[in-house]
C-alpha cells in the first residue's frame, strides 16, 4: 500500500484513536498508547495548483496608434479555432472618425485659403510688375530723348527734365524693392498655409491608418486564448486598451506545458526532474504525468494584495492531448519529492528532542527506555528512521518523562 502525506496523517490519527478505544474497552485507566514499528511505503508529495500553457505562442497586441487608448467593441469567442485573416477583435473608431472629419474640414478650409491667397498675391505682383514696366519705359524715354542743349531749351527746362529722370529712377528702385519685399512676405504667408496643409494631411493619414487597424486579424491559424492582466482580468467588450497592450495569444497546442505554483512554506526539496501527477479540474478522474523542467530561484506573490509567496514550477508533459490540454485550463498537482520506498516510518508525535538529540521511548515489559534515533526525510505527520529502531519494536506515542 502507498501512502501520501495526507493518507499517512490520517493513519496516524486512526492509530491514536484505536489505541484510545482499546484502552476504554479494556477498562484500564493507564493503558499505554503505543505504536508498533513497521516498514511502510513512504511518499512525500508537495501539493500545487496551476494551469496549462503553450510552450510557443504568437502574441496578439492592441494596434499601435497615436490616438491613445481605444475601446473594444467586439471580441471573437475564446478558445475558438481561427484561420489566418479572421478578425479577432474590433475597436471602436467613433472618436477617430470624428477627428478625421474635423481634420478634413480644416484641410478644405486651408486649401481654399491657399487658392485665395495665391490669386491675391498673383494679382498684386502683376500690378507691381506692370508699374515697374511703365516706369521703366518712361525712364528710358527720358534718358534717351532728353535735349540738354541750352541753345535749344532753357536751363529750367533742362533741370526739370533731369529731375524727372532721377524721380523715375528712384520710383523704379522703390517698385523693385516693393516687389522683392512683397514676394518675401508672400512666401512667408504661403509657407505658413502650406505647413498647415501638410500637418492636416499628415494627421489625416495617421487617422486613416488608425481606422484601418481597428480590426485585429489572426496572423495564422490557431486556437485563440485571451491573456489576463495583472488583476487576473481578461479583455472584454467595452474595455479600454492602450496601444501595444497584449490582447491574446495564438498558442501552438501541439506542445503544451504546465505552470505550477507551490506555496513557499510547502516548497520542500523542489528540484528538476521530479515526477509530477496532475489532474485537470474539469476532468478530475483522469491523472496525467509530467516532470519538473524548471524551478524559480525565488518565490513571488501571484495575487495583488496577497502576502503569501509561491515558487513557480514549469512541468514538461509525458504526453500531449490536443482535445483536453487547452491553454489556461486550471489543474491541481502533486510533485513527488520522495518516491515510493519501504522504510521504517514512525509518527512525528513519538519523537522527542533533548540537548539536540532525537529519541523515542522504547516500550518493553511494561517499562520505557529512552532510545536515541537518527531521522531522515519527514512529511507533515511522519518521519523516516535511519537507525536506532527495528521492525516489531513498540514505542510510546506520548512523552513518558512528563506523563
Amino acid at each position: 500500500m502507498k501512502y501520501s502525506q495526507q493518507s499517512i496523517m490520517k493513519k496516524s490519527f486512526i492509530v491514536s484513536l484505536l489505541s484510545i478505544a482499546i484502552t476504554a474497552c479494556s477498562g484500564q485507566e493507564n493503558a499505554p498508547l503505543l505504536y508498533e514499528v513497521t516498514k511502510q511505503d513512504f511518499i512525500v508529495n508537495v501539493p500545487a495548483k496551476g494551469e496549462l500553457f503553450a510552450a510557443k505562442a504568437t502574441v496578439i497586441n492592441a494596434p499601435m496608434s497615436r490616438q491613445g487608448p481605444q475601446n473594444i467593441s467586439w471580441l471573437a469567442p475564446e478558445f475558438s479555432h481561427v484561420k489566418k485573416g479572421d478578425v479577432i477583435a474590433r475597436f471602436d473608431g467613433e472618436s477617430m472618425e470624428i477627428q478625421s472629419k474635423d481634420r478634413q474640414s480644416e484641410l478644405s478650409i486651408t486649401e481654399q485659403e491657399i487658392i485665395e491667397k495665391t490669386g491675391m498675391l498673383t494679382q498684386a505682383l502683376n500690378s507691381i510688375n506692370k508699374d515697374i514696366g511703365v516706369v521703366g519705359q518712361e525712364k528710358n524715354f527720358a534718358e534717351n530723348f532728353s535735349i540738354n542743349d541750352d541753345q535749344i531749351r532753357s536751363k529750367l527746362d533742362i533741370l526739370d527734365s533731369l529731375q524727372n529722370t532721377q524721380y523715375l529712377g528712384s520710383k523704379e528702385e522703390y517698385l523693385y524693392w516693393k516687389n522683392d519685399s512683397f514676394s518675401s512676405s508672400s512666401a512667408g504667408d504661403m509657407g505658413l498655409l502650406e505647413m498647415k496643409q501638410a500637418q492636416s494631411k499628415s494627421k489625416l493619414k495617421q487617422l486613416s491608418e488608425g481606422l484601418a487597424k481597428l480590426e485585429v486579424k489572426a496572423p495564422h491559424d490557431g486556437l485563440l486564448a485571451y491573456k489576463a492582466n495583472w488583476r487576473g482580468e481578461k479583455p472584454r467588450e467595452g474595455q479600454s486598451l492602450w496601444p501595444g497592450q497584449k490582447i491574446a495569444e495564438l498558442p501552438d497546442i501541439s506542445n503544451m506545458k504546465v505552470k505550477l505554483f507551490v506555496l513557499e512554506s510547502e516548497a520542500v526539496n523542489l528540484a528538476v526532474d521530479k515526477s509530477v501527477i496532475f489532474f485537470l479540474n474539469a476532468y478530475a478522474d483522469k491523472p496525467f504525468k509530467g516532470k519538473v523542467e524548471t524551478v524559480a530561484p525565488f518565490p513571488t506573490s501571484i495575487k495583488r494584495g496577497d502576502p503569501q509567496k509561491y515558487f513557480e514550477v514549469i512541468v514538461i508533459l509525458a504526453e500531449q492531448n490536443s482535445e483536453l490540454f487547452v491553454p489556461g485550463r486550471k489543474l491541481e498537482a502533486n510533485i513527488e519529492i520522495i518516491a515510493t520506498r519501504q522504510k521504517i516510518i514512525i509518527p512525528l508525535q513519538s519523537v522527542f528532542v533533548e540537548a539536540k538529540q532525537t529519541f523515542v521511548y522504547l516500550y518493553k515489559n511494561g517499562d520505557y527506555t529512552s532510545l536515541p534515533v537518527t531521522l531522515g526525510q519527514a512529511s507533515l505527520s511522519h518521519v523516516e528512521v535511519l537507525s536506532g529502531l527495528k521492525v516489531g519494536q513498540k514505542i510510546a506515542l506520548t512523552d513518558k518523562e512528563h506523563s
